[in-house]
Protein backbone atom coordinates (compact mmCIF):
# COMPACT_ATOMS: atom_id res chain seq x y z
CA UNK A 1 0.00 0.00 0.00
CA UNK A 2 1.01 3.62 -0.41
CA UNK A 3 2.01 5.27 2.86
CA UNK A 4 0.96 8.89 3.43
CA UNK A 5 1.20 11.44 6.20
CA UNK A 6 -1.02 14.45 6.80
CA UNK A 7 0.26 17.91 6.02
CA UNK A 8 -0.16 20.40 8.88
CA UNK A 9 -3.58 22.06 8.90
CA UNK A 10 -1.93 25.50 8.78
CA UNK A 11 -0.27 24.69 5.45
CA UNK A 12 -3.59 23.64 3.93
CA UNK A 13 -5.43 26.63 5.39
CA UNK A 14 -2.77 29.09 4.18
CA UNK A 15 -3.60 28.15 0.57
CA UNK A 16 -7.28 29.05 0.94
CA UNK A 17 -9.30 32.25 0.85
CA UNK A 18 -12.55 32.77 2.75
CA UNK A 19 -14.28 33.37 -0.60
CA UNK A 20 -13.26 29.98 -2.02
CA UNK A 21 -15.91 27.34 -2.62
CA UNK A 22 -14.11 24.32 -1.24
CA UNK A 23 -14.64 20.72 -2.22
CA UNK A 24 -12.92 17.96 -0.26
CA UNK A 25 -12.20 14.62 -1.91
CA UNK A 26 -10.76 11.60 -0.14
CA UNK A 27 -9.65 8.22 -1.29
CA UNK A 28 -10.86 5.39 0.92
CA UNK A 29 -8.13 2.86 0.17
CA UNK A 30 -4.53 3.16 1.43
CA UNK A 31 -5.11 6.50 3.17
CA UNK A 32 -7.80 4.90 5.32
CA UNK A 33 -5.31 2.30 6.56
CA UNK A 34 -2.78 5.07 7.22
CA UNK A 35 -5.50 7.05 9.05
CA UNK A 36 -4.75 10.10 6.91
CA UNK A 37 -7.87 9.95 4.77
CA UNK A 38 -11.18 8.21 4.32
CA UNK A 39 -14.59 9.43 5.42
CA UNK A 40 -13.63 10.21 9.02
CA UNK A 41 -10.61 12.38 8.14
CA UNK A 42 -12.52 14.07 5.32
CA UNK A 43 -15.35 14.96 7.72
CA UNK A 44 -12.87 16.17 10.37
CA UNK A 45 -11.15 18.47 7.87
CA UNK A 46 -14.49 19.83 6.64
CA UNK A 47 -15.66 20.56 10.21
CA UNK A 48 -12.40 22.31 11.05
CA UNK A 49 -12.52 24.47 7.93
CA UNK A 50 -16.17 25.41 8.51
CA UNK A 51 -15.36 26.30 12.13
CA UNK A 52 -12.61 28.60 10.81
CA UNK A 53 -15.07 30.36 8.51
CA UNK A 54 -14.36 28.63 5.19
CA UNK A 55 -17.08 27.67 2.71
CA UNK A 56 -17.05 23.88 2.25
CA UNK A 57 -19.58 23.13 -0.50
CA UNK A 58 -18.91 19.47 -1.22
CA UNK A 59 -17.34 16.27 0.10
CA UNK A 60 -16.74 13.16 -1.99
CA UNK A 61 -15.34 9.78 -1.02
CA UNK A 62 -13.67 7.82 -3.84
CA UNK A 63 -13.03 4.09 -3.52
CA UNK A 64 -9.61 4.26 -5.14
CA UNK A 65 -8.40 7.67 -6.28
CA UNK A 66 -5.54 6.23 -8.33
CA UNK A 67 -8.17 4.58 -10.57
CA UNK A 68 -9.09 7.23 -13.15
CA UNK A 69 -12.41 5.52 -13.93
CA UNK A 70 -13.56 6.04 -10.32
CA UNK A 71 -12.37 9.66 -10.32
CA UNK A 72 -14.32 10.33 -13.54
CA UNK A 73 -17.58 9.52 -11.70
CA UNK A 74 -17.19 12.41 -9.26
CA UNK A 75 -18.71 15.84 -9.89
CA UNK A 76 -16.36 18.39 -8.42
CA UNK A 77 -18.51 21.29 -7.20
CA UNK A 78 -15.93 23.47 -5.47
CA UNK A 79 -13.61 25.87 -7.24
CA UNK A 80 -10.83 24.69 -4.92
CA UNK A 81 -10.43 20.95 -4.32
CA UNK A 82 -8.58 19.64 -1.26
CA UNK A 83 -7.45 16.06 -1.84
CA UNK A 84 -6.83 13.44 0.82
CA UNK A 85 -4.98 10.84 -1.24
CA UNK A 86 -1.52 9.84 -2.37
CA UNK A 87 0.21 11.63 -5.22
CA UNK A 88 -1.36 9.26 -7.78
CA UNK A 89 -4.87 10.24 -6.68
CA UNK A 90 -3.95 13.93 -6.70
CA UNK A 91 -2.61 13.48 -10.24
CA UNK A 92 -5.87 11.89 -11.42
CA UNK A 93 -7.99 14.58 -9.81
CA UNK A 94 -5.87 17.34 -11.35
CA UNK A 95 -6.32 15.63 -14.69
CA UNK A 96 -10.11 15.79 -14.29
CA UNK A 97 -10.33 19.36 -12.94
CA UNK A 98 -7.36 21.05 -14.57
CA UNK A 99 -9.01 24.47 -14.45
CA UNK A 100 -9.62 24.34 -10.67
CA UNK A 101 -7.11 24.80 -7.89
CA UNK A 102 -6.14 21.44 -6.35
CA UNK A 103 -4.54 21.33 -2.90
CA UNK A 104 -2.93 18.07 -1.75
CA UNK A 105 -3.53 17.50 1.97
CA UNK A 106 -1.14 14.56 2.30
CA UNK A 107 2.51 13.81 1.68
CA UNK A 108 3.24 10.50 -0.08
CA UNK A 109 6.01 8.84 1.95
CA UNK A 110 6.54 5.46 0.30
CA UNK A 111 5.30 1.89 0.00
CA UNK A 112 4.50 -0.23 3.00
CA UNK A 113 2.73 -3.24 4.43
CA UNK A 114 0.40 -3.86 7.33
CA UNK A 115 1.28 -6.67 9.74
CA UNK A 116 -1.05 -9.00 11.66
CA UNK A 117 -1.21 -6.54 14.57
CA UNK A 118 -2.30 -3.69 12.30
CA UNK A 119 1.02 -1.87 12.38
CA UNK A 120 2.11 -0.20 9.16
CA UNK A 121 5.71 -0.83 8.18
CA UNK A 122 7.50 1.28 5.58
CA UNK A 123 9.15 -0.99 2.99
CA UNK A 124 10.49 1.63 0.60
CA UNK A 125 10.72 5.35 1.25
CA UNK A 126 10.27 7.73 -1.66
CA UNK A 127 12.83 10.40 -2.56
Amino acid sequence: MTITESLPYGIIKSQLKKTDKIGIVSCSACVSFCETGGKEKMDELAERLIKDGFNVVDKDLIGIACDLEQVKKIEFEGDVIIVLSCDAGVYNIKKMVGYKKVIPALNTVGIGVRDAQGNINLVRKFG
